[in-house]
């Protein structure tokens, strides 16, 4: 599937607006005979035409449903999906708000499941259209990354690894969630945490490339570095190794400092991040095992490539 992407702002709807709407649509009813159908029917013409690829017939049908009950917010949710078939992100996050601003996460988690994984949808596309066409700026590209891993996020806290949508995409679900996720985050440059959204997915993938691209180092001497900012101080290890990947163990001299490590990819740096009111000293000899991968770019290619070919719905 081609990797796409969205910048949708979910407070651009004001409540003021939607109060509006929604009063002027307050008369209407799923009883007015617009048609003979029910709206229960509308939704469900709307889908089989959205199962078949059609999507403008399906906004029609969603939109009758809607024009029914202003308040029926599964319409909403149809015309949501629509948009983002459509590539029409700007509409696609309007529709979703109204679910996202109106659903009762008791009542409807579903269906607020279903709408946060539409923006999350939505967002990976607009980011791959953006920067295919080269027509976003980074800032903006990161953005939507980061907008979609938020989006998704949402989901997981409502449904944990629940969400399976039935109306709609079969084979979208939690999992594809954890692999737009990977993609998001690898377009971050934290890939850590892209191999975790994977490793969901397949268990295995990440361990066996290690096997083939990494190289365990045991036990290397490394001083601790400062460096000093503007704003703050930072401290970090640089292991001799090019590519280093992670790290296995890490041992602090003597005392036992409260500290958290993280791998800096491009700077092939562990930092060491020290918790309130711990003192470190320049110098301080650290014991560190940690695996470093010599064709890093190689790997980062198997990565991404094989995220990329699991994505399907």
């Amino acid at each position: 599937m081609k990797a796409l992407n969205t910048k949708i702002i979910l407070t651009g709807i004001s409540l003021l607006l939607l109060g509006v709407f929604l009063s002027a649509c307050e008369d209407q009813s799923e009883n007015i005979p617009i048609a003979w159908t029910s709206i229960d029917d509308l939704m469900t013409s709307g889908w089989a035409a959205y199962a078949d690829n059609d999507f403008e017939t399906a906004q029609v049908y969603f939109i009758e449903a809607n024009q029914r009950n202003a308040f029926y917010l599964p319409a909403y949710n149809g015309l949501g999906w629509c948009a983002v078939r459509l590539t029409d992100f700007s509409d696609a996050g309007i529709q979703f708000s109204f679910t996202v601003t109106l659903a009762d996460s008791g009542a409807q988690p579903d269906l607020l499941a279903d709408a946060y994984a539409g923006l999350s949808l939505s967002a990976t596309i607009e980011r791959s259209v953006l920067e295919i066409s080269g027509e976003g700026s980074q800032e903006e590209l990161l953005g939507l990354a980061q907008e979609s891993i938020d989006m998704a996020t949402e989901v997981f806290n409502l449904m944990g690894e629940g969400y399976a949508p039935t109306e709609h995409d079969p084979g979208f679900g939690s999992e594809t969630l954890h692999l737009i996720n990977a993609q998001n985050y690898f377009y971050l440059q934290e890939f850590e945490s892209s191999e975790t959204e994977l490793t969901v997915v397949d268990t295995g993938f990440v361990n066996d490339q290690l096997q083939i691209y990494g190289t365990d180092i045991a036990n290397e001497i490394i001083e601790l570095v400062m460096v000093e900012g503007e704003q703050d101080t930072t401290w970090y290890l640089q292991p001799v190794n090019l590519g280093v990947h992670s790290y296995t163990e890490i041992v602090p001299p003597g005392t036992t400092y409260d500290v958290s490590y993280d791998v800096i990819y491009d700077e092939n740096r562990i930092q060491v991040i020290p918790e309130a009111g711990t003192q470190l000293e320049e110098d301080l000899q650290f014991d560190v095992s940690y695996v470093y991968i010599d064709d890093f770019a190689g790997y980062l290619f198997e990565l991404i490539d094989h995220i990329n070919s699991l994505i399907e719905f």
